[in-house]
């Protein structure tokens, strides 16, 4: 009982927490769109100037804050503790059950930020599941059959290391489903309307609902073990496995996030070919920000709240395009612009993120918590000990099922860079 206080008087002030951080996001975003508009108006050296100390201003109090890095700390306790507390009353209250009881129960109650904490007191490795999977992984033997079903616990290991082989992975909504899923989403967004006390509301006010469908498509790559690493430690085994396994679906699910072809080649559907034509917009021969960020204005129309905006962009479009806008003299020779920070590069206070599976010149603005990934519950493994047998190297082959689709096709804006001066 007196655990269980504790965890909820630390879960109130991890919730306080939170909402301070969002209050200081959200402050951030509503300057940044200030500055944005500011800059759009302005007409003179001296008003460009007076923006960009604006931008320079904002853009030291945010990596000050570092608010974005304390989200995502406070979001993992917070999901820790309440963890904590949905095991304290499932079991009632009771006294803690023993480990027999613990091990047999797997990894179903693990989540990937509880994963991180077995992974830091050297407790994941000591866990019944991931003991006899590697040792059944040893002991596979030929590719073709049914496979070895990943337990949850590792199954978790991978999905949390995939955002370091991933940029657009962390940014869209996910979802955990076992069998067919689908979503129901209201479309309508309408402003509520104002009626008497005992009116009745206008059948309209009941919302524009959307049936999603999700299949699940399959995705794996065969990758190689020397078999010397078979007889070592159970930890260098599964941080190699693990991470081949999630840099390997990571690599597909980002291209097929953005350019999947759909059901038609047993692929999500990508943000790009689900564009609407007029969410395509060619620039040519850009002079500045200006006409480059614009078309962002097809997502922010002002009817609806909007989320984060970010710009994803091949790397060199980056280096390429836009570097020389962020570093312009005025008449006077004076620079008005911010040097480009390349290690956060953002576009006018946009945050980009690079991908190289965008197209040179092309740049993606969206709101990418507008597309869903549905990752189903179960990975496969199998291997081989015939494909490199010269090399004494076993091939083994990570296989996942996931389905994706935006659920709202005008939260993105496929831009277009056009030179003809290079033609």
């Amino acid at each position: 009982m007196l655990k269980q206080l504790k965890l909820q008087a630390e879960l109130k002030q991890r919730n306080a927490e939170m909402q301070i951080l969002q209050e200081k996001r959200t402050d951030f975003k509503k300057r940044q769109n200030e500055l944005r508009t500011a800059l759009e108006e302005a007409k003179t050296d001296e008003d460009i100037a007076l923006v960009q100390q604006g931008i320079d201003e904002l853009e030291n109090e945010i990596a000050e804050a570092g608010t974005d890095e304390k989200i995502t700390s406070v979001s993992a306790e917070i999901t820790r503790i309440e963890g904590e507390l949905a095991e304290i009353e499932a079991r009632g209250n009771n006294p803690k059950p023993p480990k027999k009881d613990i091990e047999e129960r797997g990894g179903n109650s693990m989540n990937r930020y509880q994963v991180r904490e077995l992974l830091k007191s050297g407790a994941y490795y000591e866990r019944s599941e991931v003991k006899e999977f590697y040792e059944k992984f040893k002991n596979l033997r030929a590719v073709g059959g049914e496979g070895l079903t990943i337990p949850e616990v590792v199954i978790n290991r991978i999905m949390d290391i995939m955002g370091d082989f991933t940029t657009l992975y962390p940014l869209v909504d996910k979802i955990r489903v076992t069998g067919t899923a689908r979503i129901l989403i209201d479309t309508d967004t309408a402003a509520a309307t104002w009626i008497e006390q005992t009116g009745t509301l206008p059948t309209s006010e009941v919302g524009t609902i959307t049936d999603i469908s999700f299949d699940g498509y399959k995705i794996g790559k065969v990758t190689f073990v020397d078999n010397a690493m078979l007889q070592d430690s159970i930890i260098n085994l599964d941080d190699y496995v693990t991470k081949k396994i999630a840099r390997a679906i990571a690599k597909g699910l980002d291209l097929a996030i953005l350019k999947g072809t759909g059901s038609a080649n047993k692929q999500p559907d990508g943000i790009i070919p689900k564009l609407a034509e007029d969410h395509k917009v060619t620039v040519t021969d850009p002079t500045g920000y200006v006409d480059i960020v614009k078309p962002i204005g097809l997502i922010d129309s002002g009817d609806d709240s909007v989320g984060e905006i970010v710009a994803v962009m091949k790397r060199s479009t980056y280096y390429n395009r836009l570097l020389g806008y962020s570093i312009q003299p005025t008449a006077t020779g004076e620079v008005v612009a911010k040097l480009p920070n390349l290690k956060n590069p953002d576009l006018l206070g946009l945050r980009v993120v690079f991908n190289n599976n965008m197209d040179t010149d092309e740049i993606l603005y969206g709101e990418f918590d507008k597309y869903t990934l549905v990752e189903r519950e179960s990975i496969v493994i199998d291997k081989s000990e015939h494909v490199k047998f010269s090399e004494d190297q076993m091939a083994f082959r990570g296989k996942g099922r996931f389905d994706g689709k935006p659920t709202k096709n005008d939260a993105f804006v496929l831009v277009t860079l056009e030179y003809t001066s290079e033609a």
